[in-house]
């Protein structure tokens, strides 16, 4: 984010008398929680997002042993091992101890598989999940059990020894569950204390929240995802002009500077190029322009962050997909079909919106959601010269997803859905390295399981 962002923050904690900032010093942190209340406020805080709380913790189960698993393939697992060896030194440390190089670890090997989104998906759902708390509760009967379920974090690095990615998805699912359902005995426990009818806190609208896009959302790049998308599926064909830059404005409610900021991003990008009077033309298959705007480093990030959600969706589609299965009714198959048979629509985004929608997980939800908003679609399909209906092996193979989904074939749906995404996670990748972006590479295919 920019430095303005920061400077608000801080002055709104300023206000709120939680900080203290000075002229060219550290801010300060002021507040004290009064004595008086002892540790009340933390516990019906944490009461009252329980339902919350539980659903982050078994959205944690189900994405985060992808991630882990993949990251150790790809940077090996020497120095897997290596990112690790402070969990065995730690091993017989006090818990908060533990958790702490534990937690250190991990980050260090979700960076290594370069993908942008992994770390701050595993920050966020730490963050919500209120392990600090958690942590100082540890002596709790459940939350004991659930630490000798699995043993302690040198469990994990042992796997990671083996080299066996399904061995590491494993010991992780075990490790989330076993902490799932400690966590949720002890909240239990805590309820039936706050109230002798076992009600305890009413439960709060749940306010999980993340974005993929944090500090990269301006307007105009909103409007020029909106533009590549249409361009990509052939609403506005190869040599046509755009609308007005006055209409456009009017459609999507901003300001004629807005709507020529993104135009100049699509110009860079080879998308379109604008001529006085006459306005703006698409102008696709442009590879000069491509090769250019990709020298850009605004450019470079945002396609590098486009094929880190392919990378995740690839990771994180099937195990939605399971979750989600037993909710998709033969009357919402007959909606699919109806969408995908309609003109310029794309078959795997209808397919995984339908997986969003009927994810009986809120974190989970939101979070494919975010990354699905940034995967334009239209970037992809720009690819092929005839727009959607011509990228024939990503559709086909969509379509045999849903094909699969109708037959009842629950796992074979989910991995072919899957790799769906590996596809496009390829196809664009490969041709990103061939206009110049050699960072590109690094991002690989997951392997099927």
């Amino acid at each position: 984010m920019g430095i303005r962002t920061a400077r608000d923050v801080l002055r709104r904690l300023s206000q709120e008398d939680l900080i203290r900032t000075e002229e060219r010093r550290p801010s300060v942190v002021i507040y004290r929680r009064p004595e008086e209340e002892g540790n009340q406020v933390e516990i019906s805080a944490v009461l009252a997002r329980r339902v919350e709380i539980g659903e982050i913790y078994e959205t944690m189960g189900h994405i985060m042993p992808e991630l882990f698993a993949f990251s150790v393939q790809v940077c090996g697992r020497e120095a897997a091992l290596e990112y690790l060896k402070g969990m065995k030194k730690d091993g017989g440390s006090a818990l908060e101890v533990r958790w702490k190089t534990a937690s250190t670890a991990l980050h260090r090997l979700l960076d290594a598989s370069c993908n942008l989104l992994f770390r701050d998906v595993f920050s966020s759902l730490k963050i919500c999940a209120r392990v600090p708390f958690f942590l100082e509760c540890s002596e709790a009967a459940s939350l004991s059990r659930a630490y000798r379920d699995y043993g302690n974090p040198v469990w994990i690095a042992e796997a990671v020894e083996t080299g066996n990615p399904e061995e590491i998805r494993r010991r992780f699912r075990t490790m989330y569950r076993a902490l799932a359902d400690g966590v949720e005995e002890y909240l239990a426990s805590l309820a039936a204390m706050a109230d002798g009818t076992g009600c305890g806190t009413p439960e709060e609208k749940r306010c999980f929240s993340w974005n993929a896009k944090l500090g990269r959302d301006h307007y105009y790049l909103q409007i020029a995802r909106s533009l590549i998308d249409r361009i990509g599926t052939g609403f506005y064909r190869d040599g046509s002009f755009l609308p007005s830059e006055a209409a456009l404005a009017a459609e999507y409610g901003v300001s004629v500077s807005t709507i020529r900021k993104a135009l100049a991003m699509l110009n860079r990008l080879g998308f379109c190029r604008t001529y006085n009077v006459k306005g703006t033309q698409v102008t696709l298959f442009n590879d000069e322009a491509t090769f250019y705007a990709l020298k850009n480093r605004v450019h470079k990030r945002e396609t590098l962050l486009y094929l880190s959600g392919l990378q995740f969706m690839t990771l994180a589609a099937g195990p939605a997909a399971k979750l989600a299965f037993s909710g998709i009714s033969g009357t919402e198959l007959l909606r699919l079909k109806e969408k995908m048979e309609q003109p310029l629509s794309i078959p795997l985004d209808v397919l995984i919106r339908c997986v969003i929608r009927y994810l009986p997980l809120e974190p989970y939800r939101v979070i494919l959601q975010e990354v699905s908003d940034i995967l334009h679609w239209g970037y992809y399909y720009s690819f092929y010269e005839g727009g959607a209906r011509s990228a024939n092996e990503l559709n086909n193979r969509a379509l045999n997803a849903f094909a699969l989904l109708e037959e009842g074939r629950r796992d074979a749906f989910a991995g072919e859905l899957s790799g769906c995404f590996g596809h496009a996670l390829e196809m664009v990748r490969d041709a990103m390295v061939e206009f110049g972006l050699l960072e590109a590479a690094n991002l690989v295919t997951p392997k099927p399981q």
